[in-house]
């Protein structure tokens, strides 16, 4: 069996483990707290990557207090007010430009990476919480969320393996192609146009205001908005020479590899339904 085949292996064996404990989490009212420690938890690990890949390029960062810092502004997300998440946001930044001076650091990089982690990796990660709390449709909304990501990631990736041709950002990751990620783009859209049959069929929930095709131009928008997230963080590895953030997914590599795309997804889902139901 090649390395790769292990690899794909390895990957489908993760997810099969991981995915039922977190739908069990979203889908289950009394446990809502559970996913959001979940998510907490996995935000203070993605922050230590995230920080672990700044001191590579010998920048000193405020990692200590940008952890802590990001996961308060996390798990603020839990309160379903984005005013309170934006004010811990700023507390957040508070903290850690205020240890940057009280350490005696006068360092342009290691101020503005420490405040990037808290809202890279924090900001992002409480729209997840925002969204989960979002009365009557938070377990759709994350749901909703995770066919997207999830299908726009893994048919990138198979769609790329199997036929891949063209690079579509090779100074940034020479593996990713555009055939990879047309295949990504294309497999959330028929997921979602799928998952609103099921809900419409077994009665098992919808999101008012929003037919098929507010769904799909949702989907489509939130698809290529990962695929970025997913290139940015290949990015910040690129400028750091490092292949991987961690390898706490066995086969999915770090947090930041395996949620990259969920960070830069799941504010685009917040602010085109919460603020207005009737999107598009």
């Amino acid at each position: 069996m090649s390395s790769k085949t292990q690899r794909i292996l390895l990957r489908i064996v993760t997810a099969t483990v991981v995915l039922p404990v977190v739908l069990f989490l979203i889908w289950s009212p009394r446990f809502s707290w559970g996913f959001a420690l979940f998510v907490a938890f996995l935000s203070g690990v993605g922050l230590y990557e995230y920080y672990a890949i700044v001191r590579a390029r010998a920048i000193s960062p405020e990692t200590i207090g940008g952890i802590v810092a990001g996961v308060l502004v996390t798990i603020s997300g839990y309160g379903a007010d984005i005013h309170v998440t934006n004010f811990v946001l700023w507390g957040g930044l508070l903290l850690v430009a205020s240890l940057h001076i009280v350490r005696g650091q006068h360092s342009v990089a290691g101020l503005t990476s420490s405040a990037f982690g808290v809202f890279y990796v924090g900001w992002f990660s409480a729209h997840v919480l925002l969204i989960q709390r979002t009365p009557g449709v938070g377990p759709l909304l994350v749901t909703f969320l995770f066919v997207v990501v999830v299908l726009t990631d893994t048919a990138a990736y198979v769609v790329g393996s199997l036929a891949g041709a063209h690079p579509l950002a090779p100074k940034v990751s020479p593996r990713k192609t555009w055939e990879g990620a047309f295949g990504g783009f294309l497999a959330a859209l028929v997921g979602v146009a799928l998952l609103h049959v099921f809900w419409q069929k077994t009665g098992a929930g919808e999101l008012p205001g929003w037919n098929i095709w507010s769904s799909l131009k949702a989907a489509a928008l939130m698809s290529i908005v990962a695929q970025i997230g997913d290139l940015t963080e290949s990015c910040l590895k690129r400028d750091a020479g490092v292949k991987d953030s961690g390898a706490f997914f066995p086969g999915h590599g770090g947090v930041l590899d395996r949620c990259d795309g969920f960070l830069f997804a799941a504010p685009i889902l917040y602010y085109i339904y919460v603020p207005n139901h009737d999107f598009m």
